[in-house]
């Protein structure tokens, strides 16, 4: 749907003394063959009964294409625009529509009578076409449909009862024991037991009294989640279509009476994840919310989409039968997920992982190569400063590194981290070559937070950076004999600091004794105050500079006077009286985003009465004690009001002043 036509058509401007919000129109232009209808929402900019949050804006639709788009008041298709139209009612008293709109709506949409002049239909509409396009476009771009859960197989996996029998239920070592705490059911030998001396008490550690086996105290049909679940069982199997790889999860109920005859009796299937190609979907049976302290379970009628790939509980056993023949014949079957798995010390998602390999070769690489930590990093442990250190797109190992890969030989393999490769990354692009490998090999070493090379490395090389950074912590921990977390590393982040407050104070770096002082900890702590106190004092200079050109906007009528806030306390202080928080609004104010007056009786000149906040010539807000709106007292209204259309609308006093004469 080509819409430039529609996107240079004009805004008809809209200005009415009145309640109404908006003003529907309603076009029917031809485009390309095809009759659209266009609905343009007109703010009412004479209207202050509401905060405007949402100008005018066009929605255009085309029926025979099944399309729907959103045009903000700036011409540009924006989708915020049809969020705001599907999540607000527009359709409520306040939209001003002609009968010859409405009928057009109606033609349009083939709707029946409605009493909200059709826009409930054309939201309808809207949403529904909203869901087809959604669809359409994930077809199109091989995306999982949602109801291709359905590929799943519904069987269990072959030998997995087994596998419970043998690995699950040996590790839950409980005593589940009934209400009065002192009988209750060994799962170790399966026989019902007394409680010796004290009784049963949840999550408390005790000897079976039978057996002897260390049990934890499990209250039957308790409020705790490991009362009525053991845990969550994970398998991979592999789609009715050939093509997708299906995770299936169940939990594992209870049997309060420890016997297991029929251990598929207490399972429950709760989340299925597939994998086909590089795209990857989640569907739940079970939902969660997390309140304090616990966790609410509830059930769905059907399979639903979820949007996370995260583990549904976060641990599970993994059932490991089947894999390589799940894996054969997809994108993942070089997958090394058996080893994965197996790895230890690393939370893991065997959904990423292969989630990873399938979209970027340069898993695969990483991993047969030894390099693993990467690989766990890029799924668990990126941030903001290592998450570019890779260039993962690329098909080739030697492509994806910002410098010659004879440098990974610098340390083994298992050793590397992202942050590692980013400190690298940093000092190639800085020195290229000429830093040699002894200089990055001390900086791996060393660990030094990344973010120090980028300013240290301007001033100083490496050697004399990590001398210095050493003789530091040495110093402090002298000074700090009690101290046993003094790290280098922590010394390193006092560096980082000190070195950008010298930065934003101007100072000469490229004086030694300033670049590398002879107390780190006392040379930050004087640039940090400075620091706190220059950019209060900018603050309060901009603060001033903005209450200097509002200052021609107070005036007096009658028993009212109205003036800006002058100073950054008052501001706290009638946010205090009044109970609002219009102490918050010391920051926007000094950066002009908005202005604060003080509406005060002329009899009481020192006392909180309205505060009112003004932008771009509208009040947003004017307000009393605990939020009460002006427009409640006429009085105050009325005053606003001839303020407003003398004072503010005319440029100020003295401009209103000239106009009258």
């Amino acid at each position: 749907m080509n819409l430039k036509k529609i996107q240079a058509m004009p805004f008809a401007p809209f200005c009415e003394e009145s309640g109404v919000r908006w003003k529907v129109t309603v076009k029917e232009p031809v485009v390309d063959g095809e009759r659209l209808l266009v609905v343009d929402f007109l703010e009412n900019t004479a209207c202050n009964v509401y905060a405007r949050n949402t100008p005018s804006f066009r929605i255009a639709c085309a029926k025979k294409s099944k399309e729907v788009r959103g045009i903000n008041h700036e011409g540009r298709m924006q989708q915020k625009v049809l969020d705001c139209f599907s999540g607000s009612m527009w359709w409520n008293g306040y939209v001003l529509i002609s009968p010859r709109e409405e009928k057009l709506l109606q033609r349009f949409l083939k709707s029946t009578e409605t009493g909200n002049h059709q826009l409930d239909n054309l939201w309808k509409w809207v949403m529904q076409t909203r869901e087809y396009m959604k669809t359409k476009d994930r077809k199109e771009r091989g995306k999982l449909m949602d109801e291709d859960y359905r590929l799943c197989p519904e069987a269990l996996p072959e030998g997995m009862i087994d596998y419970i029998r043998r690995e699950v239920l040996p590790e839950d070592r409980v005593i589940i024991y009934k209400k009065g705490n002192v009988q209750g059911t060994c799962s170790v030998c399966g026989r019902k037991v007394h409680a010796r001396g004290r009784r049963f008490v949840q999550g408390t550690r005790v000897n079976c009294p039978n057996c002897g086996t260390g049990v934890s105290c499990v209250l039957e049909n308790g409020s705790a989640f490991a009362s009525n679940y053991i845990e969550n069982i994970v398998a991979v199997q592999k789609g009715t279509d050939g093509e997708t790889v299906f995770f299936r999860q169940w939990l594992l109920h209870r049997d309060n009476s420890a016997r297991w005859e029929h251990i598929e009796d207490f399972l429950q299937e709760t989340v299925r994840y597939a994998i086909r190609g590089n795209k990857t979907a989640k569907w739940q049976k079970q939902g969660k919310e997390s309140y304090y302290m616990r966790t609410e379970r509830y059930e769905l009628d059907e399979w639903t989409r979820w949007q996370d790939n995260r583990i549904y509980d976060g641990s599970y056993f993994f059932y490991p039968t089947g894999i390589e023949e799940a894996l054969s014949g997809t994108a993942m079957q070089y997958a090394d997920l058996e080893g994965y798995l197996e790895e230890r010390g690393h939370n893991k998602n065997p959904i990423y992982f292969l989630e990873y390999h399938a979209r970027y070769p340069v898993i695969e690489f990483l991993w047969k190569a030894g390099y693993r930590n990467i690989v766990h990093n890029r799924i668990f442990g990126m941030d903001r400063e290592n998450r570019n250190a890779i260039l993962w797109e690329r098909k080739k190992l030697k492509e994806c590194f910002k410098f010659p890969l004879r440098i990974l030989k610098l340390m083994p393999p298992e050793e590397w981290s992202l942050n590692d490769i980013q400190r690298v990354n940093d000092l190639w692009e800085r020195y290229g070559g000429k830093i040699t490998d002894t200089e990055i090999q001390l900086v791996l070493e060393s660990k030094v937070d990344i973010q120090l090379w980028s300013r240290a490395t301007a001033y100083a090389s490496v050697g004399k950076i990590l001398k210095y950074i050493q003789k530091q912590t040495e110093k402090r921990k002298e000074e700090n004999p009690e101290r046993r977390n003094v790290s280098k590393d922590e010394s390193a982040r006092i560096y980082r600091d000190y070195l950008q407050e010298c930065e934003q104070l101007h100072l000469d770096l490229h004086d030694k004794e300033i670049l590398f002082p002879k107390d780190l900890t006392a040379a930050h702590n004087r640039t940090m105050e400075q620091v706190k106190f220059e950019r209060n004092k900018a603050d309060q200079e901009k603060f001033q500079k903005a209450v200097e050109k509002l200052e021609k906007f107070a005036w007096s009528e009658g028993e009212f006077f109205i003036r800006p806030a002058r100073e950054q306390m008052e501001l706290t202080a009638e946010g205090k009286a009044l109970h609002h928080c219009v102490g918050g609004y010391i920051k926007r104010m000094a950066e002009g985003e908005t202005a604060i007056f003080f509406l005060r009786k002329v009899s009481e000149p020192d006392k909180p009465f309205y505060t009112l906040e003004l932008q771009k010539k509208r009040v947003i807000q004017c307000r009393t004690e605990h939020n009460a709106s002006y427009d409640r007292k006429p009085d105050v209204k009325k005053f606003v009001d001839m303020w407003m259309e003398k004072v503010v609308k005319k440029g100020g006093k003295k401009k209103a002043k000239e106009a009258a004469a």
